[in-house]
């Protein structure tokens, strides 16, 4: 608010101009145009002001400080008339509206000039009614196409609320895409915290010392990183108006890594009910009649392991068995585990010999998707100038961007992945040989958690029939053990079982190599 100290006999007039946004970046130069040109009607016209009323805020409620202000001195009889851009300056709302016609009745304002009509106390009051009216309309209608115009995004399935953390917006298409800068971040916080290891205060201080910054390049906070691990919009999805929507954009992480941190964050929401009582071997066991899971209950005070039977007693006649016959019979299986020292070492020294030769292929295969990532990114430079160029169609623009993009975003991830992974997958084998020596006793000796956990890791299918295991399949990288290593002839070959083999990411056009990843596998039978 301005005043202008002059003495003249002049009508005293107020200037009053409005900008919509609150936001200083927006509508910048708006306020000022209208005071230039409303000075410019006041010199024209011969009218003295006296004061010049700005304020920056929406006119559709009541409420606005600086209106009402200068409404209370019209009351008063301190100002002759209003100088404003264009009517709907002054109300978009019937509340103000009516106020400001009121006292133009009643003459306590004597006139309210435009850029474009004179309004005075002797006028038809239909006229400005109609144009009071009309201003109310135009914030109602805009309400309705705002929403209309979001619905219709969100059924495309673009995201039409603030670019998150991650994310920039395509100004020419208006949808999101990943930022090549801070995606990889987003990426590593999630698999972080999914290992169970970090608070969100140690996973921020971590990410802001390896160089994550937020949208004003500032140092990100724990509250944006608590925010970023629960938004769906990371794994290709995202809340509107509290239902969940598929989106269109690019996704930074899988849908499991997200379950993984969700459980972490909010272990109640997946904890159906809390076990009074722990049993060792519950959630490991199926039925081998009706494959259904094996539950636990106490009796007599021994712990006996059932079918759940939950489609009907008639489906399955299967008995209980003790957990004392259990315990053995996962011993002895996990006995078959027990090698020879000498053909474990063998097999580990032939893995850190190929870990050598391997290591360079690696190094090659890197290069090789990083030149590739190279030549997508030149690609989308090259679309995005035709487009502008109105070269290209739209319809083909926004297809062969996504798909360059999608590329992108899976080429980043093969390489990140390949720093991460390729020098530890070896380390990762040797621990499981290691491991496998170890098991049988550390099972014999445990705690029933320690057994729980040792079970778990050998096995994720446990069949039990008639009071016995039926079946005990062994995770990949435990059975080839069983397979091989008791076989005299696989001394010979433990390069080849534990040979890791190069995958080809199946896909002509992009031509995508995958980093070579460990598969510890049988020797086959022939072909070799």
């Amino acid at each position: 608010m301005e005043t202008i100290k002059t003495k003249t006999n002049k009508p005293k007039f107020v200037i009053y101009a409005r900008k919509s946004s609150e936001d200083n970046s927006k509508q910048v130069h708006s306020i000022d145009a209208q005071i230039f040109v409303m000075k410019d009607i006041a010199k024209h016209e011969g009218i003295q002001i006296v004061e010049i009323f700005q304020e920056s805020k929406s006119a559709k409620e009541p409420g606005r400080p600086v209106f009402n202000k200068m409404i209370e001195q019209f009351k008063k009889n301190k100002y002759d008339g209003i100088l404003c851009w264009k009517i709907d300056r002054l109300a978009r709302n019937p509340v103000d509206a009516g106020i400001v016609q009121w006292l133009l009745q009643k003459n306590s304002i004597q006139q309210i000039i435009t850029s474009d009509r004179k309004y005075n106390p002797e006028d038809n009051v239909i006229i400005a009614s109609v144009e009071f009216g009309m201003s109310n309309q135009y914030i109602l209608d805009l309400s309705k196409n705002v929403k209309r115009g979001l619905a219709e995004k969100v059924r495309r399935g673009e995201y039409p609320g603030p670019v998150p953390l991650g994310y920039l917006r395509d100004f020419k298409t208006k949808k999101i895409i990943l930022d090549p800068d801070k995606a990889h971040y987003i990426k590593r916080a999630y698999q972080l915290y999914s290992t169970g290891l970090y608070s969100i205060d140690q996973l921020t201080e971590k990410l802001n010392n390896e160089g994550l910054r937020s949208l004003h390049s500032q140092r990100v906070q724990p509250s944006i990183i608590g925010r970023m691990l629960n938004n769906p919009i990371y794994y290709g999805w995202f809340e509107w108006k509290g239902q969940l929507c598929p989106g269109k954009h690019a996704p930074i992480i899988s849908k499991d890594i997200f379950d993984k941190v969700d459980e972490i964050m909010f272990p109640q929401r997946v904890m159906k009910r809390k076990d009074k009582r722990k049993f060792t071997f519950r959630g490991l066991l199926r039925c081998g009649e009706c494959g259904l899971k094996i539950t636990a209950e106490v009796r007599k005070g021994h712990t006996y392991y059932r079918c759940t039977k939950s489609r009907g007693t008639n489906k399955c006649s299967q008995r209980y068995v003790r957990e004392e016959a259990l315990d053995e019979e996962i011993n002895r299986k996990l006995s078959e585990l027990n090698f020879d020292p000498e053909v474990t070492e063998l097999a580990i020294l032939a893995l850190k010999d190929q870990n050598r030769n391997q290591l360079q292929q690696q190094i090659e295969i890197q290069r090789k998707n990083e030149e590739l990532l190279r030549k997508n990114r030149e690609s989308q430079d090259i679309l995005v100038n035709r487009f502008l160029d109105n070269l290209v169609p739209e319809d083909i623009y926004n297809r062969r961007l996504t798909g360059l993009r999608n590329d992108e975003a899976r080429l980043d991830e093969i390489i990140q992945n390949t720093k991460d992974n390729t020098r530890n997958a070896f380390d990762k084998i040797e621990t499981i040989v290691r491991f496998s020596q170890l098991a049988n006793e550390i099972f014999t000796n445990g705690t029933p958690v320690a057994k729980k956990e040792v079970a778990g890791i050998i096995s994720s299918d446990i069949t039990l029939k008639d009071r016995k295991i039926l079946d005990f399949s062994l995770d990949v990288e435990f059975q080839w053990m069983i397979d091989d290593m008791n076989d005299s002839f696989a001394l010979n070959h433990k390069i080849a079982i534990l040979e890791p083999v190069t995958l080809a990411l199946e896909k002509a056009k992009a031509g995508i190599e995958l980093p070579a990843k460990s598969v510890v596998r049988g020797w086959p039978d022939s072909n070799r």
